[in-house]
């Protein structure tokens, strides 16, 4: 802006004044890539696929809350640089939404904008758990198996049961064609088994899997008869 100072009469030459504004627009950062993890995973890195732009120096400051997109965001500690790239922790577990503030200062003044939000999906799987152990006689017939606290997780759910002769601890293989809630093992168990079973939840294409806790069929001999004549 200018202005001019004209005296009465013309009496004095003129003087202009000139101000101006400078203005410093800055544009928000755009993020991409929302993202499903499993529970304790590590999410990939966040990169602006359109960065900040300013007429000052910029700087970045990132952002998390776990409650909301929309509310309870807080500075990530040691997440402000001048870098336009964040790479979260491992160990996420529960979904977490993320923002990146850019502040642009030019002579002096700090002028600042929100980016979009990035959501990182957590999915937590629980395996539930098996029903007590049994104790048959060889060559006997388990009871069915039932897991009584139920497996749970944000996606779809499937299921895969295991067994093992060698401990309950190691030694698991997939049981052919055991993929239901329940297992009912077939007769003629000969020999100590060891059960499990592997829940699988599916969301976003991302599968998240938790195994459940042993069950133990413990074989004894069967009780030998003499027939006295």
């Amino acid at each position: 802006y200018t202005v001019t100072a004209v005296s009465p009469n013309n009496s004095c030459p003129s003087v202009n004044f000139t101000a101006t504004i400078f203005i410093n627009l800055v544009t928000p950062s755009v993020l991409t890539g929302d993202t499903t993890i499993c529970s304790g995973g590590n999410p990939l890195a966040f990169i602006l696929t359109s960065a900040s732009m300013g007429s000052g120096n910029t700087t970045y400051q990132w952002q998390s809350s776990t409650t909301s997109a929309v509310a309870g965001f807080s500075n990530i500690a040691g997440a402000g640089t001048t870098s336009a790239t964040y790479d979260p922790p491992a160990g996420v577990s529960i979904t977490t939404y993320y923002r990146v503030i850019t502040t642009s200062i030019l002579n002096g003044v700090s002028c600042f904008v929100y980016s979009n939000v990035l959501t990182v999906i957590v999915n937590t799987v629980s395996a539930g758990s098996l029903s007590q152990t049994q104790t048959i006689c060889s060559p006997g017939n388990p009871n069915p198996f039932t897991i009584i606290a139920g497996a749970s997780g944000a996606g779809t759910l499937s299921y895969q049961w295991q067994s093992s002769t060698t401990s309950p601890a190691a030694g698991f293989t997939n049981i052919a064609g055991e993929t239901n809630s329940t297992y009912d093992p077939p007769a003629g168990l000969t020999v100590t088994t060891y059960y499990q079973v592997i829940s699988t939840s599916i969301l976003n294409n991302i599968p998240c899997t938790a195994i459940s806790n042993t069950l133990t069929v413990t074989v004894t001999a069967a009780p030998f008869v003499q027939n006295f004549v």
